[in-house]
């Protein structure tokens, strides 16, 4: 087991390293706000918000009326149990994985066992020996292939995610969609699709940012005591009592209509699929359906964060032409990702308050860390698109800060900020700045001499 102070140099991502002044251009208009102090370095433009997030009391109070006598302290064990699984999850194996891996095994298996032996035995000797051997594949690839299966979801289980993964989720999607209305001010969505929608954590953030412009909210999702608990949560645990929402409906499949929706959501489901034919079927059908933006959002695991790029350039190379909105200021592969010694995922952290049952003490903050993307029909035409995103975190010391960005270009660059190097504004708005923000200015080509180098952190090495 490695420890955290010491991460192997073919495990950590490279940055290229800056050692000399690299030319940083502020954004024109937010330099004459920071110059005239219109504008606090704090609330520069690419700072994402919230940073911590709480369940609204009426929805903390709605759950724990839902939960009703359930005993306390089992649906807290077993919601334990289901995050630590969830965050453990691959994705199911491609026949072409199974088939790689058997490959390796049989090559083993015949060091050990040598086919050759089969002319030194009679005939019965010879097939149990054979199924002696077989039996052997069969165990090492047992052993070293994920074994997948979806999660099946009744009305306890259903309860249990409620309480261990709403408020989780909920913060996932404030940030996520609160960071697409502060970028698009103008959008205005009139219609809302969620495929699996769960609990409806998706459908309770778009309300809270869009309730008076939405008139039609479609969610989908397999499970239908996951339908009926969004549905009781929106007539506050109440059966009887009309839901808090217009227009609110359920269905167990995706529809077959080409109604089209301007927000479509698709949030940690992507693991439930069975295979990658499956994820590319709906994702095609979603896009299909989208008339403005799709988000995709899934654990902040190096398997979460692979899911979420593969949607990512699967949707990017579809007839019907779309852009990246967010994290990526660009549209080519995730540098993360297209280096296979680099295990580390692209993922954010987001803060958020856990629920709490009766006695029940979890604390106030826990982190999650999510991994997400944001993609808009149509060809790009935010001038802010091109701003580096801040992807771990801002290292802060004496005179300088260090931020390690994902850049246009589609490069890990990590830059070291100083006030005499690059001015006032870029150096302010730089040491604030905190992983996921974004930094409102331009990056150069270095003048002088670089060098391509590790530099996590331990508090980052163990993040990922």
């Amino acid at each position: 087991m490695l420890s955290l102070n010491y991460t192997p140099r073919s495990l950590v991502p490279l940055f290229h390293r800056f050692t000399s002044k690299i030319a940083v251009d502020v954004e024109p208009a937010v330099l004459s706000g920071l110059e005239q102090a219109t504008i606090k370095p704090r609330k520069h433009p690419g700072v994402v918000k919230p940073n911590h997030v709480e369940l609204p009391k009426q929805l903390s109070e709605t759950l724990k009326r839902i939960v009703g006598d359930y005993p306390a302290k089992k649906i807290h064990r077993d919601g334990q149990q289901l995050n630590s699984y969830i965050r453990s999850r691959h994705p199911p194996p491609s026949q072409e994985e199974i088939e790689a891996k058997k490959r390796i095994i049989v090559e083993e298996v015949n060091a050990k066992m040598p086919l050759d032996r089969l002319s030194m035995l009679d005939e019965d000797e010879g097939a149990r020996w054979k199924r002696k051997r077989e039996a052997e594949i069969n165990r090492r690839l047992g052993q070293r292939i994920y074994s997948w299966k979806s999660i099946e979801y009744g009305a306890y289980e259903a309860i249990v995610y409620a309480v261990a993964r709403g408020a989780q989720e909920y913060a996932v999607m404030k940030r996520v969609l609160t960071e697409l209305a502060q970028r698009d001010e103008n959008f205005r969505p009139r219609s809302f699709f969620d495929f699996g929608s769960g609990i409806g954590t998706g459908m309770w953030v778009a309300s809270e940012l869009w309730r008076d412009q939405i008139f039609e909210y479609y969610n989908v999702d397999k499970s239908r005591e996951m339908n009926e608990i969004s549905e009781l949560i929106l007539r506050d645990g109440h059966e009887n009592k009309q839901m808090s929402l217009r227009n609110v409906y359920y269905r167990q499949f995706l529809p077959a209509i080409e109604t089209q929706y301007d927000l479509v959501i698709i949030s940690h489901t992507l693991f439930e699929l069975a295979n990658q034919e499956q994820r590319e079927e709906v994702l095609r059908n979603l896009w299909r359906k989208c008339d403005g933006y799709l988000v995709i959002a899934e654990e902040g695991t190096r398997r979460g964060s692979e899911l979420v790029n593969e949607a990512r350039r699967f949707l990017l190379n579809q007839e019907q032409e779309g852009h990246t909105v967010a994290p990526c200021p660009h549209d080519v592969s995730c540098p993360r990702l297209k280096d296979l010694a680099d295990r580390t995922p692209c993922n954010f952290p987001i803060s958020f308050a856990p629920l709490r049952l009766g006695s029940d003490h979890l604390g106030d903050r826990h982190t999650s860390l999510y991994s997400y993307a944001i993609l808009k029909k149509g060809p790009p035409s935010d001038t802010s698109r091109s701003w580096p995103r801040i992807v771990r975190p801002t290292l802060v010391r004496s005179k300088h800060a260090i931020c390690r960005v994902c850049t246009e270009e589609g490069n890990l660059q990590e830059v070291i900020f100083t006030k005499s190097k690059h001015g006032k504004s870029a150096y302010s708005c730089a040491r604030v700045s905190r992983w996921g923000d974004r930094l409102p200015m331009s990056l150069g080509q270095p003048a002088l001499k670089h060098d391509s180098t590790e530099s996590p952190t331990t508090e980052e090495t163990s993040m990922a």
